[in-house]
């Protein structure tokens, strides 16, 4: 049991349908149970009410709801950074992997989690540094890919973990994720499925020029540090989440460790991981069998 929430803030994808309607239900049903709510500047906006800019929202609530998808889920996730304020998912996107809820679940469920029905699930981050002494440290809750961006060379990567040599190889790119990420990107290049509970981080090379490199799975204290080179002049790109670009000039290190903070995901349904795969990836069924 968690404790009862006393203040909510709303934010939402903008573009995603029937918005208005969303946000508008949700804000009824916490005035039903004498909950204030505080929209995010753009969304009140969009719905013609006054709102309160990120910085000032995401501090002054007991949690987050969050209408979107995956997408969405990651954005908010990286503004919230060190205030660590729980966030709760409502999936109004596609395949929903780090969302709680579907909105026809959002009535039965809000006033029990209102009172305390529900449980705090902690996620690591990453810390990633661009050793240029100019970028600030960026984070992620997915993950980190440094890749060779528009290039048709191939990158060569040198891999250090906590200061040890581990390899040498070229490829198209390297991930380094998290557990949650790691049914992401990661999983489509090959790399291991991790429970997103276990604290731990994962390496997995992008179409290696080699046989025997393999994804790593190493300790969550360890640091991660990467120098890469190029035949060409042009710049390598690093990539947060997917949503984050950086262009990152041949000879410059990145440093990939475990944030000081961790992103906290309300938990409602308490579905285990397991079921959450079966779910989003349909597996256990048989070919040609419809989903039930």
């Amino acid at each position: 049991m968690g404790s009862r929430i006393n203040k909510i803030g709303i934010f939402a994808n903008l573009e995603k349908p029937e918005l208005k309607d969303n946000v508008t239900k949700l804000i009824n049903l916490l005035s039903d149970q004498d909950v204030p709510c505080f929209l995010e500047n753009s969304l009140a906006g969009s719905i013609g009410m006054k709102g309160l800019p990120l910085n000032e929202l995401i501090p002054g609530v007991d949690l987050l709801i969050i209408l979107g998808g995956d997408g969405t889920m990651l954005r908010v996730a990286r503004m919230v950074k060190t205030h660590e304020t729980p966030m709760l998912g409502v999936n109004i996107g596609h395949l929903g992997f780090l969302t709680e809820l579907l909105p026809e679940e959002v009535e039965n469920a809000l006033p029990k989690i209102i009172s305390g029905e529900y449980r705090i699930v902690k996620r690591m981050m990453l810390k990633v540094e661009i050793k240029n002494g100019e970028t600030p440290p960026l984070y992620a809750l997915n993950e980190v890919v440094i890749d060779k961006g528009p290039s048709p060379r191939l990158l060569l990567f040198n891999i250090f973990i906590s200061g040890q040599f581990v390899s040498r190889y070229s490829s198209d790119g390297i991930i380094i994720s998290t557990p949650t990420g790691s049914t992401a990107y990661s999983m489509a290049a090959g790399g291991a499925i991790l429970d997103p509970e276990i604290e731990a981080l994962l390496i997995t090379p992008l179409s290696p020029y080699t046989l025997a490199i393999r994804p790593m799975v190493i300790g969550m204290n360890e640091k991660i540090r990467i120098t890469f080179q190029s035949r060409g002049k042009e710049n390598a790109k690093l990539t947060i989440d997917g949503q984050e670009g950086y262009k990152i000039p041949i000879g410059v290190d990145v440093e990939v460790s475990k944030a000081e903070f961790s992103a906290n995901f309300l938990n409602y349904q308490n579905r285990s991981f397991y079921e959450v795969l079966r779910t989003k990836l349909g597996w256990g069924r048989a070919p040609g069998e419809r989903k039930q």
